[in-house]
């Protein structure tokens, strides 16, 4: 008998509000909607971010590997009294760090990438003398902040 009562004040209920809970079902699968929408688009976004910092980090290692002149950049035992490191090896060195410098700001900012992974690389990298010393004499025009995550690394990072 009681759900025969309800059933009998609803059914008034929804003739005279059909048009608002159809609105307003609406606006909620719109907004649902939206949200599913909006969550692909960052997934997207992120997969768009990390394939164009993949293929830029493919170029300017094929750069070192075209370039006879920067062969020694990789090299763990350099003279660099003897021989100074040179304008192109500098201006490489520059890109690469600029290049790390957006994937940090990769990981830092949407989560792209593994800062720790990223830490470990930079400082796997700055153990050669020629990426060190051009490091050290760029900090000062480098993003502050970039600078201490990469100096925390390579302080924390004891077994090189």
């Amino acid at each position: 008998m009681v759900e025969d009562s309800a059933m009998a004040d609803l059914l008034p209920f929804l003739e005279s509000n059909w048009f608002n809970l159809v609105q307003s079902t609406g606006i909620v699968a719109s907004l649902l909607f939206a949200a599913v929408t909006i969550r692909r688009e960052a997934r997207t976004h992120k997969m768009t971010a990390l394939l164009a910092l993949d293929q830029q980090h493919r170029e300017l290692w094929s750069e070192l590997h075209r370039r006879p002149e920067l062969a020694r950049i990789l090299s763990h035992e350099v003279d660099l009294v003897g021989k100074p490191v040179t304008t192109a090896e500098a201006e490489f060195l520059n890109t690469v760090f600029v290049h790390y410098c957006t994937g940090w700001r990769l990981a830092a900012e949407h989560g792209i990438l593994s800062e720790e992974d990223l830490r470990r690389d930079i400082a796997d990298f700055l153990v050669r003398p020629i990426p060190l010393q051009v490091w050290r004499q760029t900090t000062g025009v480098r993003e502050r902040q970039f600078v201490t995550f990469v100096e925390r690394g390579r302080m924390q990072d004891t077994s090189f």
